[in-house]
């Protein structure tokens, strides 16, 4: 009976404990879970303060560029109603200008009617002048003839006169005869002496028609010389002529010429006005649109000094959050963990080896994804004590993480700060927001080949009790 009471006592007193372990264990437990979910808001309280803080950076940006953008605003609202009282200026100039160019087309086309008239004339009078000169050489060869016809009229008038000069040798040669035969030769007498009187006639009419000859001859050969000279003169002039009209058609190319720029210059001057006139149309509504946009300016100026505000009452918020996430985590407290947890720096060390070989060997530098993903895997099944295992850029995002990160931006964590300087960082105990059990990170950096640190690896090695 007492040892059955005694064996009675002991099994009460060994369940007890046992209850007694099981809340320690349930309280434990409870602890851990407090203590990420303390970390968990430490984190996101972080995050918020840095949203914060970039955000009333952002807001004081905002601020200066409103004030910036208002006083480019009130510029431009001068500025543009300046250029568009300008392009008024240019527009009535230009109207004028068109004017002008009209009018100086007008009289462009007149001086070239008056030209194609007087051109007209010009090619008449060389046509008639051609036509004079083709008359003076045909003039010229009739009075050539005509002196050839009156040397051979000479020449017969001299055969005449040798003629008549025979004759009266003859004449007297009867008269010689008639003397010397007296009364019978009285009637030969007379003849003969007709014959003399003949021949005297016939040699001073002779002499007449010489003379007459000689003078026309005379004449026929001042008129040929007065007709050369006139054809010569005639030649000169047509020359002239030629260089005239050579003149006046390069004269009427340049003309036309400068009638095609005027027109070009009048249709130029036409459509800048029109162009012009739409400049000022669009200039218009510039302003209005920069009116309207100082008004949007003052708006969101409005919005963001309200903006400011609220990023100081959400950073007292958060100095508020801070303050009640570190009462709790003192109330908590972490001596427990530091109590009951055992760490052997072999094991440590012996994690601290394997990240420091993985980094030599495997390709991590090059910050991809798919790679991460692959190695950090195939790191983590091969390696027991790790629970966890991940890689961060420099800005503290995420490359890879398995299992999932319960982080958005590692970099205000410790072992991110640390790594990325280039230290290799071991953390005191902790519970894991990632698996809720207790553990220790560690964290080294990743270099490039060049030694430039490009981002950070780290893995959570599980703790015994």
């Amino acid at each position: 009976m007492i040892f059955a009471r005694r064996a009675e006592r002991k099994t009460r007193s060994e369940s007890a404990r046992s209850e007694q372990e099981e809340k320690r264990e349930e309280r434990n437990q409870i602890a851990r879970q407090i203590v990420v979910a303390v970390d968990q808001l430490k984190a996101v309280m972080e995050q918020m303060k840095l949203a914060a803080l970039s955000l009333s950076h952002i807001s004081d940006s905002s601020q200066n560029s409103a004030a910036e953008l208002m006083s480019h605003s009130e510029k431009t609202v001068e500025y543009t109603e300046k250029v568009a009282k300008k392009m008024r200026a240019i527009e009535e100039a230009a109207k004028e200008i068109a004017a002008s160019s009209n009018d100086i087309h007008v009289s462009s086309r007149q001086f070239s009617e008056q030209w194609m008239h007087s051109w007209n004339s010009l090619e008449t009078l060389q046509k008639e002048i051609r036509t004079l000169r083709s008359r003076h050489e045909t003039l010229l060869r009739q009075m050539d003839h005509l002196v050839y016809h009156s040397q051979r009229i000479n020449q017969i008038i001299s055969a005449i006169g040798e003629i008549s000069q025979k004759t009266r040798i003859l004449s007297l040669n009867a008269n010689i005869e008639a003397a010397r035969a007296r009364e019978h030769g009285l009637g030969f007498a007379v003849v003969a002496r007709e014959i003399g009187m003949l021949a005297n006639q016939t040699s001073e009419a002779v002499q007449q028609t010489q003379d007459i000859l000689s003078l026309i001859q005379g004449e026929i050969a001042a008129t040929t010389d007065i007709v050369r000279e006139e054809t010569k003169q005639i030649d000169v002039e047509e020359k002239e002529m030629e260089a005239i009209m050579t003149f006046l058609h390069s004269l009427q190319q340049q003309l036309n010429n400068m009638m095609g720029l005027v027109s070009s210059s009048a249709e130029s001057a036409s459509g800048q006005s029109d162009s012009v006139k739409e400049i000022v149309g669009l200039l218009e509504e510039i302003v209005q649109l920069s009116q309207e946009n100082q008004q949007f300016v003052e708006r969101v100026a409005a919005d963001m000094n309200e903006q400011h505000e609220n990023v100081r009452q959400i950073l007292r918020i958060h100095e508020a959050l801070q303050k009640t996430a570190e009462d709790l985590q003192q109330t908590v407290g972490r001596d427990w963990m530091r109590e009951t947890i055992f760490v052997d720096d072999a094991v440590v060390k012996n994690a601290i080896h394997k990240l420091s070989a993985l980094l030599q060997s495997a390709p991590l530098e090059q910050m991809d994804e798919i790679i991460h993903c692959r190695v950090l895997d195939q790191f983590l099944a091969q390696n027991g004590e790790f629970e966890a295992v991940w890689s961060n850029r420099l800005d503290g995002t995420f490359v890879y993480s398995n299992p999932p990160a319960g982080l958005v931006n590692a970099k205000v964590r410790s072992w991110f700060q640390e790594a990325s300087k280039g230290t290799v960082y071991v953390s005191d105990p902790y519970v894991s927001a990632l698996t809720k059990r207790v553990c220790a990170t560690v964290s080294a950096p990743i270099a490039n080949h060049n030694g430039q640190i490009v981002g950070v690896i780290g893995a959570d090695l599980a703790l015994s009790k």
